[in-house]
């Protein structure tokens, strides 16, 4: 179906895809050129989140961040969170960190440098038989506002306005079907 593909960012998208297999994870693309722009692959975890990777060359990345209409973050909502942790520390190098959510359940956010750019999350029962993937939101001015444009777009609410400890957050289809999510972050 459609849908958001993330890429993390890695710096020799080879070496990386040469410890996924060895991490329990699968190769799905095997590392090639995206004309002079960068080098990029597919995996899926061991849980079955598939992600992509890419090695940026003249285009390194995103060049904005966490600013209304950019990606602001990404998270992988899986069955086996302390699985997917494992691997993506295994293959990327990264530290985590932990948030409590209560009842037992830990969000893990990781990054490079320390920085929090994405999570690892268990499903919730709500969640009911949704696969494994991950999910991307992007930052908006006005939650209640951008939900409303949306829905006059053909957009679907699949989550209404909420607030969350990070900011208030929604999650939208667009008319194809294609899930993601929008946040209007609390100042840090």
């Amino acid at each position: 179906p459609p849908h958001w593909s993330v890429y993390l960012a890695v710096d020799d998208v080879e070496a990386t895809v040469a410890k996924v297999s060895g991490a329990g994870g699968q190769v799905i693309v095997s590392p090639m050129d995206v004309m002079t722009l960068g080098r990029m692959a597919v995996i899926a975890d061991p849980t079955g989140g598939v992600v992509g990777l890419w090695q940026g060359l003249s285009l390194p990345g995103f060049a904005r961040h966490s600013e209304p209409g950019a990606v602001t973050w990404c998270e992988l909502m899986t069955d086996d969170a302390e699985r997917a942790t494992e691997f993506f520390r295994s293959i990327l190098g990264v530290q985590t960190s932990e948030m409590d959510m209560g009842e037992g359940e830990l969000y893990v956010m990781f990054g490079p440098d320390g920085e929090h750019m994405a999570g690892i999350m268990t499903k919730t029962a709500e969640m009911g038989q949704m696969p494994t993937v991950w999910g991307i939101y992007f930052e908006v001015v006005d939650t209640d506002a951008t939900v409303t444009q949306a829905q006059g777009l053909g957009g679907t609410v699949l989550v209404p306005p909420t607030d969350i400890m990070p900011g208030r957050f929604a999650m939208l289809a667009d008319p194809q079907g294609a899930v993601f999510g929008i946040i209007k972050s609390n100042p840090m």
